[in-house]
């Protein structure tokens, strides 16, 4: 899926893909399929949020369910990355006229609903790729349940078995909690939830709320 984000310092092969999803019910203005292969967020209307790992990407194609086709492509002119995390926040070189996603305040509890969306895999070890956006519901773990795959307590952990889980190609999308047209980003989709670095486990997203702050300060610095 990828590696630990303790470890996300240089980039790795996007990984990542949803496992037991479905095509997506609804539209999502913030999703961005990028030209890098992986997943992201539009959290403001020149910023997407995304993966470290999955290195630089030339464009992003917002708020379509098709990676290939329709919303709007934007070019990437500036890549800004959180040191010692999987988080990055690529810059468009022009607003966006879709509606970015909610950033969160705290992390969800165990137990919430959760929601990942992605065009990783739909199955694995042969891994199908879908050019239709995916979403699976599942489950916030502790975030402990996740620290075998180099997550940290302001972590958010997402459950996941061999027929449910994020895969690779799924790194860099949104999970996010709330509900039809009212979602909030609480996470980056990082990697795999233990050490074995393969799909049909739990997945670990980097917290959005302990990044809070940092993403509040690139968003509202470097406009020109």
């Amino acid at each position: 899926m990828s590696v630990p984000a303790a470890a996300a310092a240089s980039p790795a092969p996007p990984h990542t893909n949803i496992i037991g999803g479905r095509n997506a019910t609804e539209p999502y203005s913030f999703i961005v399929a990028l030209s890098n292969s992986c997943g992201g967020s539009l959290v403001a209307p020149q910023w997407i949020v995304t993966a470290n790992h999955c290195g630089r990407a030339s464009t992003g194609r917002i708020g379509s369910m098709d990676s290939n086709s329709g919303g709007e492509v934007g070019k990437i002119d500036k890549v800004v990355s959180k040191p010692g995390t999987d988080l990055a926040m690529m810059r468009l070189s022009k607003a966006a006229h879709s509606t970015p996603v909610k950033l969160p305040q705290s992390n969800p509890a165990a137990g919430t609903a959760v929601r990942l969306l992605g065009w990783g895999c739909t199955s694995w070890p042969a891994c199908a790729t879908p050019h239709t956006l995916q979403q699976i519901d599942l489950t916030v773990l502790s975030s402990s349940k996740c620290l075998a795959g180099g997550g940290g307590m302001g972590d958010v952990c997402v459950s996941g078995d061999r027929t449910h889980s994020a895969c690779h190609g799924d790194s860099g999308g949104p999970a996010l909690v709330g509900s039809t047209g009212d979602w909030t980003l609480v996470g980056e989709t990082t990697g795999p939830g233990d050490n074995g670095g393969e799909c049909a486990t739990s997945t670990l997203s980097t917290g959005i709320a302990q990044h809070l702050s940092w993403i509040e300060q690139q968003i509202g610095s470097q406009r020109s």
